[in-house]
């Protein structure tokens, strides 16, 4: 999912404590957004920490200036041999920009029933990854190549990955068991960041803090939880949204590191990019959080609520809404796979969550 949707996501948590909306609305108090930044904060590790330290055992820095397909298979096809000798290798991709706007594109992709690397040059693009009209290579030979290794691939969802503007993708080969190779896409990414475990550890230590520094609050008879206790709970609920939102994609996360060592498979509902899935959440979040404003406002003996029925209100703004979303969403689905059959090809929806749909975001993910 987008940054802004586990933001906001994590907003709507913070509002079902009905002590933090009073604190908002009676003390100033900012705590419905750390919801928020904690809705974001396994994302923010992980684009702006996590990948610089992850070590790539090969890094392909691609010349614009001397186009080869071939070179840029051959250095992936390095990093799988390194895998096939000692259980595991990874290489790293860069892209190539020519100027403030403009950037040369190339594809990659792992034919699984070949067992080769996969590499074409594609055209010139802008920022916004849109070609430039006579770009292309004229010389078939520079323009594609196809790389044989010798061993058999396995991932988890066949994927063509684009290379083209701001940080290229990381790839691991891990030798499974059963002797084939496991391509891992963005092997720093979805791991310790986004584990339960991570959640209720800070939610640990900032509970043993908020335990000594928070004081009690005013008319503190009107809460069953303590004042101390929405600190950590909030912060709590906040990164598991983000876990729980993204269990819905492809990759999936590492749910109990480090006792889990790898990330789960996702249930494939929708890719994290998509405009629907992610306004689905987004408009989930808002709901309610104009529901539990509207229920835990304050003095409700004499502030008239501005939900005046339930049924309605849910009807109207959620059920309807969502039933629209669903139906352009099953239909834009179904439209994708039509095309992909009549181009002779599979419908391959992946999850494009990399570090070029987070990195070209301008919402809080990059703060």
């Amino acid at each position: 999912m987008k940054g802004f949707t586990h933001f906001i996501s994590g907003i709507a948590v913070a509002t079902f404590f009905q002590q933090a909306i009073h604190m908002a609305s009676q003390e100033s108090s900012f705590i419905l957004c750390l919801g928020g930044l904690f809705g974001i904060l396994p994302d923010t590790l992980d684009f702006k920490l996590a990948k610089y330290f992850y070590k790539s055992d090969v890094e392909i820095k691609p010349d614009p200036n001397k186009l080869d397909a071939r070179e840029i298979a051959n250095g992936i096809a390095q990093a799988v041999n390194k895998a096939i000798e000692t259980g595991k290798g990874s290489v790293q991709l860069h892209t190539m920009q020519l100027a403030s706007n403009r950037w040369r594109s190339y594809q990659l992709r792992f034919d699984t029933k070949t067992s080769e690397i996969c590499v074409d040059i594609g055209p010139e693009v802008d920022t916004g990854q849109i070609p430039f009209d006579g770009t292309e290579l004229t010389d078939p030979e520079k323009a594609h190549a196809r790389v044989k290794v010798n061993c058999e691939f396995y991932q988890q969802f066949d994927k063509v990955s684009n290379i083209a503007i701001m940080t290229g993708p990381c790839f691991e080969f891990e030798k499974r068991a059963d002797g084939k190779m496991e391509i891992v896409f963005l092997p720093w990414h979805r791991q310790w960041s986004h584990s339960f475990t991570l959640g209720m550890l800070i939610a640990f230590i900032v509970g043993l803090i908020s335990y000594f520094c928070v004081p009690e609050g005013p008319n503190p008879e009107l809460y069953t939880l303590p004042r101390w206790t929405l600190y950590p709970l909030i912060i709590l609920f906040g990164s598991m949204v983000h876990i729980i939102e993204d269990s819905t994609g492809f990759m999936g996360n590492n749910l109990f590191y480090p006792f889990t060592k790898k990330r789960t498979n996702g249930l494939g509902f929708m890719s994290a990019s998509e405009g629907i899935p992610n306004f689905f959440f987004v408009w989930t979040a808002t709901i309610l959080i104009l529901f539990n404003l509207d229920r835990f406002r304050w003095a409700p003996e004499i502030t008239p609520p501005g939900i005046t029925s339930q049924f309605s209100f849910w009807f109207w703004f959620y059920v309807v809404p969502v039933a629209i979303m669903l139906y352009f969403f099953l239909k834009g689905k179904k439209e994708k796979e039509l095309k992909a059959k009549e181009e002779g090809r599979e419908n391959k929806t992946v999850d494009f969550d990399g570090p070029q749909a987070v990195e070209s975001e301008t919402d809080a993910s990059i703060i």
